[in-house]
């Protein structure tokens, strides 16, 4: 059987003395610190460090070396166990030292006692303790309890029985122009048509740890259909099925369903402006100062003048918007206009256009612009990823921002977050240092006011709820900074023709700034510079 090499204390007439015993099997050498460690717990503090190093040294050439270490003859040393518990509490080990030449040996029962007093009470394994009293297994970590671990659960699911992630490309003529006109955004569904299917979560089985605990499985995300009007689930509340025939979007994990609301003429003054659950398409124009909000896609045939809208799905512009400096789109998909001008557009996905000029853009994806004009000239244009124009700037120097490589609108979340972070540390400070003045009186004099005690107790649950806080922004800052860093240093800017001067190029926080036209370039980063490539 593998034993580890111990040591046993031998008290004489003369002093005490260490004996070594060899290791069996291949078990570990003597260490100075299992005997240190020992001898402290015994309370020999006089023991010179130097003499046990050279008893081990000695152990190792002469596997039972004895070697004195004090001159004063100490009480017989009993059998001493020691008991470790790991951190999560998913094993407990015991470590066997033998008694003195005098001393007495442990039995079972002084184990189990032993066992009771550390708070180990599930998964003991008997034998262990057995086999280490009958081999008398010293110096020699025995598992003695094992946990019953938790049995890990699975976060639900959901399939979608459609095209979620629709996209639409116009399509660019042999003259280079792009037909905004032939674009079909719509998906459709039929009346009974099986949407979506959920998979629940499954929560897993609680574990046992040694101390007799539970033991937590990791958590997981419950999910649930989420839908609004023309839909039902089934009775399980498993699957959703639409009730009518019409256009399906999904929307920040809802699905909806409807007929597509046309609005003949323009948004103006004989509609107002328009909120509607599902799809919007206008015949005519949007007029200065009104609004289109739909949960799904924005189609518009004609112009967009200085109006505001919003779609939880795409905006299409068949001839462009004119925003006269207060003009503004907010797509969670993809923006597709003729031209944008002095307007402020922000998409959740790619914004494809024949210009963009004096306007604030962001967009989650790729912007694209390309057809006769591909023109970016003025105001300023970000992506997360890519940014494509025939023409960047114009001859005039017109100031001109091209940025990619970060999420804009997660950028903004961040530095959000760590503004609100901030503030509710400052808060706590100010309440901690209420908190410690009233304590000092109440030590002092024994007892406070009834007004100061209530506020004592406000302040303790209002440091909670702040701690509560900071945490849950904590957490939600560390997942934006690792996807800030998972994109750190990507992106690209292609120019097709010229770039000007006065074009000021930003990709993942490294700017530089065109000050010499540059044709048929494409911008990357390559550690803290951006560089330019031929295309």
């Amino acid at each position: 059987m593998k034993r580890n090499a111990f040591f046993q204390l031998i008290h004489k007439e003369d002093g005490t003395y260490l004996k070594a015993y060899p290791a069996v099997d291949g078990g570990m050498p003597l260490k100075s610190d299992d005997i240190l460690t020992y001898l402290a717990k015994k309370q020999y503090s006089d023991i010179d460090v130097s003499i046990i190093k050279k008893f081990v040294e000695a152990a190792a050439e002469e596997p039972n070396a004895i070697m004195k270490i004090t001159g004063e003859k100490k009480l017989p040393e009993n059998e001493y166990a020691l008991i470790t518990i790991d951190v999560q509490r998913y094993m407990a080990k015991l470590r066997l030292f033998p008694p003195s030449n005098e001393g007495k040996r442990l039995d079972l029962k002084d184990l189990a006692n032993l066992v009771e007093q550390n708070g180990i009470k599930y998964g003991i394994i008997e034998n262990n303790m057995k086999a280490v009293l009958k081999g008398r297994l010293y110096c020699t970590d025995i598992l003695i309890a094992k946990a019953q671990l938790p049995v890990q659960g699975r976060s639900a699911s959901i399939e979608y029985n459609f095209d979620v992630n629709k996209t639409n490309t116009p399509q660019m003529a042999e003259d280079g122009s792009v037909d905004f006109h032939k674009l079909d955004m719509i998906e459709r569904v039929q009346e009974g048509q099986l949407l979506a299917k959920l998979t629940p979560a499954d929560y897993g089985t609680d574990g046992i740890d040694v101390c007799g605990m539970p033991v937590k499985p990791a958590k997981v995300i419950n999910l649930t259909l989420k839908h609004g009007k023309h839909i039902h689930l089934s009775d399980d509340k498993l699957e959703m099925y639409s009730e009518v025939s019409g256009n399906v979007t999904l929307v920040d994990d809802t699905v909806f369903v409807s007929n597509v609301y046309e609005v003949p003429a323009d948004v103006g003054p004989s509609t107002g402006d328009i909120d509607y659950d599902g799809s919007v398409e206008v015949k005519g124009n949007v007029l200065s100062g009104y609004t289109v909000h739909a949960t799904g896609d924005i189609t518009v045939n004609g112009a967009v003048e200085g109006a505001n809208l919003v779609a939880g799905g795409k905006i299409v512009l068949k001839r462009g918007i004119q925003g006269m400096g207060k003009g503004n789109m907010e797509a969670q998909g993809d923006v597709i206009s003729n031209f944008i001008e002095s307007s402020k557009v922000t998409s959740g996905g790619k914004i494809i256009s024949d210009a963009i000029m004096h306007s604030d853009v962001i967009a989650q994806d790729a912007i694209e612009v390309h057809g006769k004009r591909g023109l970016i000239a003025g105001g300023k244009v970000r992506s997360a990823t890519r940014i494509e124009t025939k023409t960047a700037g114009s001859s005039m120097g017109t100031q001109t921002e091209l940025e990619v490589g970060l999420d804009p609108t997660i950028m903004d979340r961040y530095h959000a977050i760590e503004k609100n972070i901030e503030l509710l540390s400052d808060e706590k400070d100010k309440i901690l240092q209420n908190v410690q003045i009233l304590q000092k009186r109440l030590k002092a004099k024994g007892s406070l006011d009834e007004d100061k005690m209530k506020l004592l107790k406000s302040n303790g649950a209002r440091i909670k709820e702040i701690d509560a806080e900071i945490e849950e922004n904590t957490q939600e800052y560390e997942i934006l900074e690792a996807e800030l860093d998972k994109h750190a240093g990507g992106g690209k800017i292609i120019v097709e023709d010229i770039a000007y001067p006065g074009v000021k190029l930003t990709i993942s926080n490294v700017v530089s700034y065109i000050h010499t036209e540059t044709q048929h370039s494409a911008f990357v980063r390559e550690g803290a510079d951006i560089r330019i490539r031929g295309i």
